[in-house]
């Protein structure tokens, strides 16, 4: 009995080689992330290593299931068909442990920015590397392709240790395969998670009230393969209660107190010309770095300056937190999607109505400049479909202009855009995006933050992008059109930098948004105003500040409606404001701060706790825009 058992430390080897190859990197992975650790449990996260085991056990499943059954095959065949499952068996492992070499690698480095694992978003990136490897110095690129091949190197070395090359015994006979039926049912009821009613998620996993935790015990690859097959789900897998229910908490959240805008108020001759608008999107500009926000002082003086002659919205989030979310937000006034990104998906990106639309439609010139690939991310083709007269990207600057990894710098970038704008015959709409603030922060600049920490740089990075936005009004107040010009200054998206926050926490979502027209009455300037809003917000409001109130833009609020025209800036209690990850949805409103997890179904609050009643809108919110999401 011994002898005829002995046939099958094939698949136990190869089941222990799995196990050693998820168990090293979850400890890379929980080292590298130190200061990610629970404060109140600090050693926590290494629980994760024996807590990974279901969905561990279930991945290793899936990429043994092949190998046993050609290893069945050549048990159940003569001596050529054995040679040839052999060599099937090698090469396939040493592809396999190849590509998870870089998968689990490459979470890590996502990691550090994303806080969220490798997804479906991830790999859409990854369809333009040139982009991607922008964000690396040659340093980094130079290590991580070494590192690269040295694991590869240790885990050949490894395998062939633990499970060989010979994967057959000595005394062996064709009976034996009749094992090998059982053992890929055993293998199928590992991939499945059990005999329960549902199969297995990451939710056998999540152990811990810290998300860090949880994330750590996930395993990278079984957590990308089940994202991408996800992404073109017509499922919507945030539905939490009946439809009915949802629309009326979604209905009444939605509806403005105030049933009269504030249109025209705002500058001085409302029957003049239509004023020009001028947006400029500022790469991860985040809150953290305003001094009027709360943020450090001193690192973005230009921006205060802009902020006493004007408006400031002081308690505006980002719903996405990637570019690409926060251009469809601030432009077409669609919130993020926690799993997907609806500019990758041309078929429903092309339903969106947009700030360029409308205003195209009313008769403006329209520009769209960046310094950048607009390659990235699908960016390049949502925006020729927004109706821009012209679009310039990096390929319309001269390689002597190309200071940065990531292409021109803001500086040079801003200073091109004024002979753009030159160029346009009023009125017009330009919309400006910025990149400087951006790893590797390569910017072309002397400043009092020179340090070598990721935090100084972002901020050393941050005073470039003020640096270069003080440059710009400087020309722009000499030009003809800059009179009759609104301003509209928005970060596209928060960022965990430069205090390390989580993503999944409010203040990493928070961004400045100011408004601003050299001819504001006096009593607009230098106000803030403190209601809760999210950047989808912008088009109707500024839409109803040029007249255009109408344009069905349903997801974007007209901010002036939730005002009223006796104090139009005061502070306001009924806001509210949503974000939104692969990790949960976050809720902010004047009962509190919430961020309720996805996989173990939970609310983590900040400072005051959500209201039921918020709790349960929240989600009524999210279950409505995915199903206006499935269907366009």
């Amino acid at each position: 009995m011994r002898r005829h058992l002995s046939v099958f430390t094939f698949p136990l080897r190869l089941l222990s080689f799995w196990f050693l190859f998820f168990a090293v990197f979850r400890i890379w992975f929980i080292g590298w992330f130190h200061d990610r650790w629970p404060e109140e449990a600090p050693y926590s996260p290494w629980a994760a290593l024996w807590k990974a085991w279901p969905l561990d056990l279930s991945t290793a499943a899936y990429l043994m299931s092949l190998p046993v059954l050609l290893w069945g095959i050549g048990l159940a065949s003569g001596y050529k068909t054995r040679q040839f499952a052999l060599r099937s068996i090698l090469v396939f492992n040493i592809l396999v442990f190849s590509i998870l070499v870089f998968v689990f690698g490459a979470n890590i480095f996502l990691y550090e920015e994303w806080h969220t694992p490798l997804n479906n978003r991830a790999i859409a990136y990854f369809k333009t590397p040139a982009a991607m490897l922008d964000s690396m110095s040659f340093v980094f690129k130079l290590g991580s392709v070494l590192a690269y091949l040295l694991f590869v190197w240790l885990w050949w070395r490894l395998y062939k240790a633990i499970v060989g090359i010979r994967v057959y015994p000595v005394a062996m006979n064709r009976w034996h395969a009749l094992w090998v039926p059982a053992l890929l049912g055993l293998l199928l009821l590992a991939i499945r998670g059990g005999l329960g009613v549902m199969p297995i998620n990451e939710s056998a996993v999540y152990y811990s009230p810290h998300l860090f935790n949880n994330h750590a015990a996930t395993n990278t690859f079984w957590h990308l393969v089940h994202s991408l097959v996800e992404t073109r789900s017509t499922k919507n897998h945030y539905r939490f209660m009946d439809d009915g229910e949802a629309k009326r908490l979604f209905d009444q959240r939605m509806q403005a107190p105030s049933a009269v805008g504030l249109r025209n108020d705002w500058w001085p001759d409302s029957n003049a010309a239509k004023p020009n608008v001028v947006f400029i999107i500022m790469e991860s500009m985040t809150a953290q770095v305003i001094e009027e926000l709360g943020g450090q002082v001193g690192v973005c003086p230009n921006l205060s300056a802009m902020i006493r002659e004007g408006i400031l919205f002081d308690s505006m989030y980002s719903s996405g937190y990637r570019t690409d979310q926060g251009l469809v937000s601030v432009l077409a006034g669609y919130p993020a999607q926690p799993d997907q990104s609806i500019v990758l998906l041309d078929d429903k990106a092309a339903t969106l109505p947009s700030l360029p639309k409308m205003l195209r439609d009313s008769g403006y010139q329209t520009l769209y400049v960046y310094g950048g690939e607009l390659t990235f991310a699908n960016i390049g083709v949502w925006l020729t479909h927004q109706h821009f007269s012209k679009i310039l990207s990096e390929k319309d600057f001269n390689s002597a202009e190309k200071t940065q990894r990531w292409g021109v710098d803001d500086h040079l970038m801003l200073q091109r855009s004024i002979n753009e704008i030159n160029g346009l015959r009023p009125p017009f709409f330009a919309a400006l995006m910025t990149l400087s603030l951006h790893p590797p922060y390569d910017v072309p600049y002397e400043s009092s933050w020179n340090g070598p920490t990721d935090s100084e740089k972002f901020r050393h990075s941050a005073a470039f992008a003020d640096y270069a936005i003080g440059e710009f009004f400087k020309a722009a107040r000499q030009q003809p059109w800059y009179d009759n010009t609104l301003f509209v200054l928005v970060a596209d998206h928060g960022n965990s930098m430069p205090g390390g926050l989580g993503m999944d926490q409010p203040e990493s979502r928070h961004v400045p948004l100011i408004l601003f027209h050299p001819r504001f009455n006096e009593g607009w300037k230098n106000k803030h105003r403190t209601g809760l809003a999210n950047h989808h917000d912008i088009p109707a409001t500024v839409g109803d500040m040029l007249g255009i109130p109408n344009y069905p833009l349903p997801w974007s609020r007209n901010l002036w409606l939730w005002e009223t025209n006796a104090n139009p800036l005061r502070r306001v209690d009924y806001g509210f404001a949503c974000y939104a990850n692969e990790n949960g949805l976050g809720w902010i409103d004047p009962s509190g701060k919430g961020f309720y997890r996805f996989q173990d179904q939970a609310w983590q609050f900040y400072g005051t706790a959500l209201d039921s009643t918020a709790q349960s809108t929240a989600k009524a919110y999210l279950q409505m825009l995915y199903d206006d999401f499935l269907r366009r």
